[in-house]
């Protein structure tokens, strides 16, 4: 008899539970689940508790160039692993002037800049770049040159792939 009183509150404890969890459940379900939020600045899980880092746009860089102060923007935009970009400014004043170069690589591999005038070379420069995994980006000054005016064109080739903004700033 004894071993049936002891029962006897843990079989009836569930039948007196369970219309209380039943009233949980049902005010918890109450209409429809709400729709996920897809928001495209958050990233996928890549391990424990890290996620992907998302790389800067060429407008990140730009705005970082131009933030710094008063460089003529030559360059921005992506540039892939093992390729190079290339542009062309109409008019440049003559005088002596250094490339600033923004700068993020998947790996932190550098990019090299080339700036050209009229079939000329004026100035190649190997520009350090933050690994897209530290986040944010470098800003780095080459040596100066001299730029006779007019047109130039600028060249950046990439190990890996980077976003980079180049401009040029007076050199004094």
């Amino acid at each position: 008899m004894r071993s049936r009183r002891r029962l006897a509150p843990a079989l009836l404890a569930p039948a007196l539970l369970s219309p209380v969890v039943l009233v949980a459940l049902a005010a918890c379900s109450d209409g429809p689940a709400p729709e996920p939020d897809a928001s495209p600045s958050v990233s996928a899980p890549t391990g424990a508790g890290q996620t992907t880092p998302v790389p800067p746009t060429p407008d990140d860089q730009r705005a970082a160039l131009a933030s710094a102060g008063d460089a003529t923007d030559l360059f921005a935009g992506e540039v892939t692993g093992g390729a190079s970009q290339q542009a062309s400014v109409a008019d440049v004043a003559a005088g002596s002037y250094a490339p600033r170069v923004v700068c993020t690589s998947a790996d932190g591999a550098p990019v090299t800049v080339t700036v050209v005038a009229a079939g000329a070379e004026l100035a190649s420069y190997e520009a350090p770049c933050v690994p897209l995994i530290e986040g944010g980006a470098t800003m780095a000054d080459g040596s100066s040159f001299d730029v006779p005016g007019g047109a130039l064109d600028v060249t950046v080739a990439a190990v890996t792939d980077a976003v980079v903004a180049v401009g040029l700033v007076p050199a004094g």
